[in-house]
């Protein structure tokens, strides 16, 4: 299996571009995309859903959801994804989800991804 033919799965690199926007035609909140990178399948709790959405998902597929700032939280749980570019008083939103990388994570990787999701506790975190 070549390098971009993997899927996101457990212990896998994968890296995310998130544009947000007002309607799912149009990405008009986010200036430009968003790129997170993150190990999928170490969170405290398991999958969240965030990750669900990911789920076996190719480079180069995307995804885009109904979302309202208030979900975020719940939706990303240990995961914090740099979306403070949207505005406030914006209560509900569409976000793309394009996946750009699915590489195996090494050990390294893995290990420091367990370590960040530990720090959240038993709850959602900011840290």
């Amino acid at each position: 299996m070549g390098e971009y033919d993997q899927k996101v799965g457990n212990l896998k690199k994968v890296a995310v571009l998130f544009e947000a926007g007002r309607r799912p035609e149009s990405m008009d909140l986010t200036r430009e995309p968003i790129c997170y990178d993150f190990v999928y399948g170490v969170g405290p709790h398991g999958l969240s859903p965030f990750e669900f959405e990911l789920a076996n998902m190719g480079e180069g597929e995307e995804i885009v959801i109904p979302m309202s700032t208030r979900g975020m939280p719940d939706f990303f749980c240990h995961h914090l994804i740099p979306l403070s570019a949207i505005p406030e008083g914006v209560g509900a939103f569409y976000l793309r989800m394009r996946i750009v990388g699915v590489s195996a994570a090494d050990q390294r990787e893995v290990i420091k991804a367990m370590a960040e999701a530990a720090a959240c506790g038993s709850g959602c975190c900011g840290h």
